[in-house]
């Protein structure tokens, strides 16, 4: 695709933004991704040290360059890939069943439960006469553009560009609701994400989310007019949170695995970016959300990328791979990313310490697609910064690992990845094994309970009231076995 940039102040990276054309940009322009390749046409920039560092020399003779380091100091001709039919993702909005108490409510009209993620968003429409499933929906959530995780979108918002971010939500959910509502009628909505999502949703002020104590302007439920919100008739109600980092997503999770009514002692582990966790009982539950980066997301790995169309999703021992849609692979998601490293790890071209050990220096998936040694330790932060979390959550309620029952793995991520490369690597305690159910997207299913149940307020506050939250800043213990997870096992 080929696209015009003006002469103008910033860079091309801010010009694309301005004319709302994505372009995939994970770090949100502090070079450090290498991923916001464009091709500049008729016109040849001397290259940064940033562009050699990301780019070999082959592309950069070929006018390859990184959008967030041209300057748009005349005008250029642009080429970009368009990835906006490709970038499809495999997205899991079902999930399994679990025991209602709730008396359902029967009311007429319409309801719809959106869970915003800050890589996708899920929709689901109901009959709120039956509590019959009519329709699903998934998108790409078009913040992504201005970085892959929630710190990178609170700097900006907190930078100018709450407008912005607000305008990219309120656009995508006025779009899927239009595509599963023909046409647009009265509806009941309930939405839950992590605390930045709503917050930009809500046009709130996120200062206090980016800076220690890390404070939000709120975490209760937030009712109101969807007149107001998104031009529709209806009401809508936002999801309360726990903390700052672990929000309505985890909690609508534990609402939804029933955790907070078990005696058995359960874990809830979302696998991703955000690494939110929670353990407990009808007793007491403790959360905790570790910075795993986004790695298991695609960002920071050079060869990386969601789970799109064409991304290696599979590693075989053997060095066979499968791709999500079966066709030609373009890169890997962090569900290959796990198997390439077990099976880099058990042919001994990783050793313990995550040293690459062969000739090449890089770990070969295919011709084209291969692990650096930078990214092996990217990885490593992201494994980490997970197990890490776990052990915290374990120490801190004062069990061991043996002693947890059950261990929900929540979200598309934790559905697809194969267990025992989890394991292997040292993801994952080894007591956990045939103790873990994966639940698919467990914060849509609570939304759903929301939405259908009668007291569900009620529920909410119950596991509000139970719930404390951990702040690992600072924190020596994770800090000392954050270190000692960076090993492989």
């Amino acid at each position: 695709m080929l696209i015009k940039i003006e002469k103008s102040d910033g860079k091309i990276l801010d010009a694309l933004r301005k004319k709302d054309v994505y372009i995939n940009a994970p770090c949100n322009g502090r070079k450090t991704c290498g991923k916001c390749k464009i091709k500049l046409i008729d016109t040849i920039t001397t290259p940064t040290d940033a562009e050699k560092k990301a780019i070999d020399e082959n592309q950069l003779a070929q006018g390859i360059r990184l959008a967030c380091e041209v300057e748009c100091d005349r005008d250029y001709i642009i080429e970009i890939e368009d990835i906006t039919e490709k970038e499809s993702f495999n997205i899991i909005s079902t999930y399994e069943t679990f025991d209602v108490d709730e008396e359902l409510i029967i009311t007429e009209g319409l309801g719809v439960g959106i869970d915003i993620g800050t890589t996708t968003i899920a929709l689901e429409l109901f009959d709120l006469s039956t509590g019959k499933l009519l329709k699903t929906h998934t998108l790409l959530n078009s913040q992504r553009a201005y970085g892959s995780d929630v710190i990178s979108r609170i700097d900006y918002a907190n930078k100018g560009g709450l407008e912005i971010l607000n305008k990219n939500i309120i656009t995508d959910l006025k779009q899927a609701l239009k595509t599963i509502l023909n046409p647009i009628e009265t509806i009941k909505i309930v939405i839950a994400g992590n605390t930045t999502m709503l917050h930009l949703l809500s046009k709130a002020d996120c200062s206090g989310l980016g800076i220690y104590p890390f404070t939000a302007s709120f975490l209760d439920v937030q009712k109101g007019d969807l007149t107001k919100l998104l031009d529709i008739g209806g009401n809508y109600t936002l999801l309360a949170g726990i903390s700052t980092y672990v929000g309505a997503d985890i909690l609508s999770g534990i609402m939804y695995t029933n955790m907070y009514k078990n005696d058995e002692i359960c874990i809830l582990i979302d696998i991703g970016t955000n690494g939110e966790m929670a353990i407990g009982n009808k007793d007491s539950i403790l959360t905790l959300a570790t910075a795993a980066g986004p790695a298991f997301e695609g960002g920071n790995i050079s060869c990386g990328i969601g789970s799109i169309s064409g991304a290696i999703c599979q590693v075989s021992k053997d060095g066979k791979v499968n791709t999500i849609d079966d066709t030609a692979p373009i890169g890997i998601c962090g569900s290959g990313l796990i198997d390439a490293v077990a099976v880099a790890l058990a042919n001994e071209e990783l050793d313990e310490t995550g040293f690459i050990d062969n000739d090449n220096e890089v770990i070969s998936i295919t011709d084209t697609i291969c692990l650096t040694q930078k990214d092996i330790r990217e990885f490593q932060l992201a494994k980490s910064a997970i197990r890490a979390g776990i052990e915290v959550l374990l120490i801190k309620y004062g069990v061991q690992a043996k002693n947890v029952d059950k261990v929900y793995l929540a979200g598309g991520f934790g559905k697809f990845i194969d267990l025992d490369n989890a394991f292997s690597i040292g993801l994952l305690p080894t007591d956990f094994i045939g103790k873990i159910q994966r639940v698919g997207n467990a914060s849509l299913g609570g939304v759903r309970k929301f939405l259908l149940y009668k007291e569900m307020t009620a529920q909410v506050n119950q596991i509000k009231s139970i719930s404390k939250d951990l702040n690992l800043a600072h924190d020596p213990i994770f800090n000392e076995l954050f270190m000692e997870h960076m090993l492989f096992e």
